[in-house]
């Protein structure tokens, strides 16, 4: 049970969402919400950088002095910052929590889970993907509301013709939950025809070695990326994160693409149609991708169906997240809403 979030400065406040980076589920979950986006950037190196953005974060705050702040977390600084400032300014705080601000995957310390856990507790609630990151936030006494990313927009600018022969499109960058070097290899193991395109700049890493019918797109352009994605005939993503909605997957429905993603539980549960699950050893990728193309029609007309039902499923979801927050259609805040019990 979630008690409502109320406004500590009256009826009909702002609600300001924060962030230091750019991210889709920002974007997306903020306009569907209706609240105004703070994106903070800086090119300085990440020392002088935090020195930069802390002072703009006050500065922001204290002008616009919102009765709601969301922040998007990672980063775990602008998370712990709207923390203290929290009780200073009298602000209700919403931390949108990734997964690497629950279940840390690439910072392994105590300190930081520390720091994690004192953001969880202190904001007055958190949003997370999936139900299965739920108990890390609850653990640290902090109240949980899950929310998936929205379908995002992937409508074509323009008609795009599909390419000669098949292709797959393997979402990536290059990240250490990503298993590319596998998926390379996989490679091997498909029909010689078919393109497997690999997404992401790949020059920060050792060579790869691809064989001939793998293209290593490098960084493209957002439209070059749809328009890539509308022609694939099967999308990949793929984590060793077991509690993780990858980004592709959500492209893969909103699309209408059959997908080949890691087999784990949220995955399996979120994404139910149209997907092939798949472990991440090169013949177990290879077998997937085959099958993946081998029945793309059935799977592409599952996905479409599953489309349907995480809109709705969404939407649902959307609008008692605005009761909770007590939120009106123009993300203005009021304290004298009925309180909204709500299910984790």
């Amino acid at each position: 049970m979630i008690e409502q979030i109320s406004s500590p400065h009256g009826s009909h406040r702002t609600a300001l969402w924060i962030t230091w980076e750019h991210h889709r589920r920002t974007l997306e979950l903020c306009h569907a919400l209706s609240i105004e986006l703070c994106e903070l950037t800086s090119p300085r190196s990440r020392g002088l950088r935090y020195v930069v953005l802390l002072a703009r974060t006050t500065i922001c705050l204290l002008r616009r002095r919102p009765s709601l702040v969301v922040v998007q977390c990672p980063s775990v600084v602008l998370g712990l910052w709207a923390a203290l400032l929290k009780p200073l300014l009298g602000f209700s705080l919403v931390a949108d929590l990734h997964n690497e601000a629950v279940r840390p995957f690439s910072i392994l310390s105590s300190t930081y889970e520390s720091v994690l856990a004192f953001i969880h507790a202190t904001a007055d609630l958190c949003l997370v993907s999936n139900a299965h990151l739920s108990d890390v936030v609850e653990r640290a006494g902090g109240k949980v509301f899950v929310l998936p990313d929205k379908l995002p927009d992937m409508r074509p600018r323009a008609i795009v013709p599909a390419g000669p022969t098949r292709s797959v499109v393997f979402v990536c960058t290059y990240a250490p939950d990503e298993p590319f070097r596998e998926v390379i290899d996989a490679a091997r193991g498909i029909d010689p025809t078919v393109t497997v395109f690999v997404t992401g700049s790949y020059r920060r890493v050792e060579p790869l070695h691809p064989p001939e019918n793998v293209y290593l797109t490098g960084y493209v352009s957002e439209r070059d990326y749809v328009a890539l994605l509308q022609t694939a005939d099967v999308i990949v993503d793929l984590t060793c994160i077991d509690d993780c909605l990858v980004c592709g997957a959500y492209e893969a429905v909103a699309l209408g693409k059959p997908l080949v993603t890691s087999d784990t539980a949220a995955l399996r549960e979120y994404f139910n149609r149209g997907t092939v699950y798949t472990k991440h050893d090169s013949q177990s990728l290879a077998a997937a991708m085959s099958y993946a193309l081998e029945h793309s029609d059935e799977l592409a007309a599952e996905m479409r169906t599953l489309r349907v039902e995480l809109a709705r499923d969404w939407v649902r979801q959307r609008d008692a997240l605005r009761r909770l927050l007590q939120l009106d259609e123009s993300g203005r805040t009021a304290s004298d809403l009925i309180p909204l019990p709500m299910r984790h």
